[in-house]
């Protein structure tokens, strides 16, 4: 008898959903912006946006989101006024001394309240003195999609160079593909590159966001442990805006059967798995914790590289997955830019009995990575399993359909 193809509605894109909420915010007559993602960050950004359209407060709490943090420090930084950003505890461990640094030198007045390079911050708003703000974006792309957005309010517009290779580059090209549907003129001339961005009104009446490329990569984890099993991933595009897909590669070299419609994924376990993988996910680091853990799970030879900066996310996510994966007896070895995972004997039922609580570090995508294999064994637990609400709330719930 065929097996019954399960349907996952997963939340839609966080990051295209907080460039949009930017780009509505600087428009005159507004964007109708359909499919917002209704995750922590998002919701959080479009407060924070509304309180300083009516400017009403300027004290600014992020919460716990960088994204949020890094795209309305520099908006911030040019807005008239004096203004407070800072955020919850585990935000104020996160480093934005790059983005701090680049403002400062473009003239704006950010003074740091507490540790130099880290929020909470005392911004003085004014329109920058230096038309080019020089950037480096070793750590996170997203201080370059920051002021690649901010430019456009600017009354010259400014010029954005990045002085180093980018991480994460993808969401910068994703930030520009978003600035183009909104008639927001950005010219990229020069080496080092330099985006030369005019003062635009962004224009677009209506936009739908696509569903998350991102929150999709813990199905694909699951799947993989369970042979048989169909999943239908709707709202996955073919044509996609998000470096993350290449998610369906990925897998697909890992050996699921991955079939792209136009509007949807469907993904398979109906072969032998891989028994090696090597992958450079320096442009993809938010799949790193799905497939670290997925391989581990399989008993196969992992091999991941470009994977430094997971050290500066919600947690050190190398930290956070080492730990966690001895948890359930697979040694991992982590270097500075890698992440080797040994063959192994393939998690069962039986082998995951009486692990207990798996810390998430309050991390979402660790907490996800790691409670996708309850499908092999549901006594699988992860500390604060809410903190998955930061990026894919529903998450537990479309989970649970897989059992």
């Amino acid at each position: 008898m065929e097996q019954e193809t399960i349907q996952i509605t997963l939340p839609s894109s966080k990051s295209l959903s907080n460039r949009w909420l930017i780009l509505d915010y600087m428009s005159r007559t507004g964007i109708k912006i359909k499919n917002l993602s209704s995750s922590n960050d998002t919701q959080q950004l479009g407060r924070l946006l509304h309180q300083l359209k009516g400017g009403r407060r300027h004290n600014f709490d992020c919460k716990d989101a960088g994204t949020v943090a890094r795209f309305m420090m520099a908006l911030l930084a040019i807005t008239p006024g004096s203004h407070i950003l800072t955020g919850a505890e585990q935000l104020l461990k996160r480093p934005m001394g790059q983005l701090i640094e680049a403002l400062r030198e473009a003239g704006c007045s950010i003074k740091c309240t507490g540790e130099e390079g880290y929020l909470p911050v005392k911004i003085e708003g004014v329109v920058p003195s230096a038309p080019r703000i020089k950037i480096d974006c070793s750590i996170s792309s997203q201080y370059a999609s920051a002021l690649l957005l901010a430019a456009a309010t600017m009354p010259q517009g400014g010029m954005v160079e990045l002085v180093s290779a980018p991480a994460s580059e993808p969401y910068i090209d994703m930030t520009l593909k978003v600035m183009e549907q909104a008639k927001v003129q950005c010219v990229l001339k020069g080496n080092p590159p330099t985006y030369n961005v005019s003062h635009t009104i962004p224009q677009c009446d209506v936009v739908s966001i696509e569903k998350d490329w991102s929150s999709a990569s813990y199905f694909f984890e699951a799947i993989s442990l369970m042979p048989g099993i169909p999943v239908r991933l709707p709202g996955l595009q073919r044509e996609s805006l998000q470096g993350d897909q290449v998610l369906r590669d990925i897998y697909a070299t890992l050996g699921l059967s991955v079939n792209q419609a136009e509007q949807s994924v469907e993904i398979r376990r109906d072969k032998e798995m891989a028994t090696s993988f090597e992958f450079d996910f320096t442009n993809t680091p938010d799949l790193v914790p799905a497939v670290a853990v997925t391989c581990a799970a399989l008993g196969i030879d992992g091999h991941l590289t470009g994977v430094q900066n997971l050290r500066y996310k919600e947690s050190n996510r190398l930290e956070s997955l080492e730990e966690g994966l001895a948890k359930l007896g697979r040694k991992i070895e982590v270097g500075e830019s890698t992440m080797t995972i040994p063959a192994g004997e393939p998690f069962t039922r039986e082998s995951l009995d009486g692990v207990g609580v798996i810390d998430s570090h309050d991390d979402h995508r660790i907490a996800m990575a790691f409670g996708a294999l309850k499908v092999l064994n549901p006594s699988i637990e992860v500390t604060n399993p809410e903190c998955v609400s930061k990026s894919f709330p529903d998450f537990w719930k479309m989970l649970q359909r897989l059992f």
